[in-house]
């Protein structure tokens, strides 16, 4: 395991070497601790020279160790990006529209317009209704249990906290948001009495949604 391993390390390094004399990157044959001389040795192989030289088993790469420091963090970004591309599809799915999405991932329209495809979204035609009363109201209560500043953005990871937390589509949340957000202290004042009012209906009705009479 370890001959054939080391193998097909000695071919990628001479395939590699190939290429950077083929391109003209005496820098990185430099790097590398090779000069004129051994470029022009490269140059004269043959692609069957490369895999015949690639099975002999000796180590081509010397003292080489691997920046461990350097791969954790490339892991670690890159386990960023599947999560950031998780919580995008989840918008999508939850019929973000196009100005959110924008906004959060810098998405264009072909873009926007090809990952709904890819995810089987179907949108609506014709300009979506309006929040309802009790989907304005749970939206505001489900923001202020994240408990942001004021001049706080909000996340991805916010957005499709609200969306869960609601059982709302992402379309509505981001109406409900921006018309919060732009407005200010009169509409969160506003939004206050709405939620307060929608509780107060809630309570007085029947798990069935009929009126319950108090005498």
């Amino acid at each position: 395991m370890r001959i054939r391993k080391e193998a097909e390390l000695n071919t990628a390094i001479l395939h590699f070497l190939a290429k950077c004399v083929a391109e003209g990157d005496d820098q990185t044959l430099a790097y590398l601790g090779l000069d004129r001389t051994d470029a022009e040795a490269i140059e004269s192989l043959h692609l069957t020279d490369i895999d015949h030289l690639g099975s002999v088993h000796f180590p081509l790469l010397r003292k080489a160790s691997i920046d461990r420091d350097l791969v954790h963090r490339l892991i670690e970004r890159v386990g960023d990006l599947r999560q950031s591309t998780s919580i995008r599809d989840d918008l999508l799915t939850l019929d973000a529209p196009f100005p959110l999405m924008q906004a959060l991932f810098g998405m264009d329209a072909s873009e926007y317009a090809e990952r709904g495809w890819r995810l089987q979204v179907r949108r609506h035609s014709g300009r979506p209704a309006a929040p309802r009363e009790d989907e304005e109201a749970a939206v505001w209560q489900a923001y202020e249990a994240l408990q942001k500043p004021e001049d706080h953005t909000l996340s991805p990871e916010d957005y499709l906290t609200l969306c869960k937390t609601t059982g709302v589509s992402a379309r509505t949340v981001w109406s409900v948001m921006q018309r919060l957000l732009a407005a200010g202290p009169s509409v969160t004042a506003e939004f206050h009495k709405l939620a307060g009012d929608t509780g107060d209906r809630l309570s007085d009705q029947g798990h069935d949604g009929s009126r319950i009479t108090i005498i």
